[in-house]
């Protein structure tokens, strides 16, 4: 017999997924976002002008190295869990039509002081509400000031 009772979303998931990545050592990682305007001096025009880059931040986090077969000459793989409510903040804050958007848009995460290239995002849900994302990164050359 099939289920036709509606089952409302109340966010449990959500909040159990955050208390987790909490207790598991979560941190802070920043989002490094392109400017939202453009400098339109003469030389931001030509180019003269670092652009700033919005750092949003994304807490509560956990950074691990993934587990991905490794080939020769190639850079390792790490692994961003964040909180949904994390990210959900973000959206809004930057008014993004929603959360693959704001990660297509960014340049990369910042860790510790590390730059990170964002490679892949997935989303972990439940009842069509995603609790948890998973960003697949790459480490980037050089430091990034903080």
């Amino acid at each position: 017999m099939a289920d036709l009772s509606t089952q409302n979303s109340c966010g449990i998931a959500r909040c159990a997924a955050t208390a987790l990545l909490r207790a598991n050592g979560g941190t802070t990682a920043c989002l490094q976002m392109p400017p939202l305007q453009s400098d339109s001096s003469d030389a931001g025009q030509l180019g003269l002008n670092a652009p700033g880059f919005l750092s949003l931040p994304l807490s509560p986090v956990v950074f691990r190295k993934a587990r991905v077969a490794m080939q020769d000459g190639q850079l390792p793989k790490y692994e961003l869990l964040v909180s949904a409510d994390a990210v959900i903040a973000q959206v809004s804050q930057i008014q993004a039509r929603s959360a693959q958007a704001l990660f297509a848009q960014a340049c990369g995460v910042v860790v510790a002081g590390k730059l990170y290239l964002i490679e892949a995002v997935s989303s972990s849900e439940t009842q069509g509400e995603a609790y948890l994302y998973r960003l697949l990164l790459q480490e980037a050359c050089g430091e990034w000031p903080v």
